[in-house]
């Protein structure tokens, strides 16, 4: 996905500011976000490169899935604290309480698959 977006496919790709009006566009440093999303999706893909490697030579299943679990959902975490300095647009009190449910809803759905995951018994690994 950080390979894919730049800055002329990211006013395309990114639904949030693809819907706004011309007026609010202009309040948003769209150069800024772009390079944050950069540094988000490649560190998420990083974080799973080390996962995947330290998984071969550890062998506990359930651990690294777990971790892939968190990685996938808490990983996005950093876009919801870092994009609000770069737009300086004013949001209605329900999208504000939208975004701060995204949040927590990711947390929590983290948590709940990496529990899940972690005590399942027996091996994760499809043969």
């Amino acid at each position: 996905m950080a390979s894919i977006l730049n800055e002329e496919s990211a006013k395309s790709l990114l639904s949030g500011y693809n819907t706004m009006s011309d007026e609010k566009k202009k309040n948003v440093d769209f150069k800024t976000i772009v390079k944050i999303f950069h540094k988000v999706f490649y560190g998420i893909a990083i974080t799973i490169t080390v996962i995947g490697i330290l998984s071969y030579f550890f062998k506990n299943d359930n651990l690294w899935a777990a971790l892939l679990s968190i990685i996938g959902t808490w990983g996005f975490l950093p876009l919801f604290f870092t994009g609000k300095k770069h737009d300086t647009n004013i949001y209605s009190k329900w999208q504000i309480v939208l975004n701060y449910f995204v949040m927590l809803f990711l947390i929590v759905l983290g948590l709940i698959v990496a529990i899940s995951v972690y005590h399942h018994k027996g091996s994760l690994v499809i043969e």
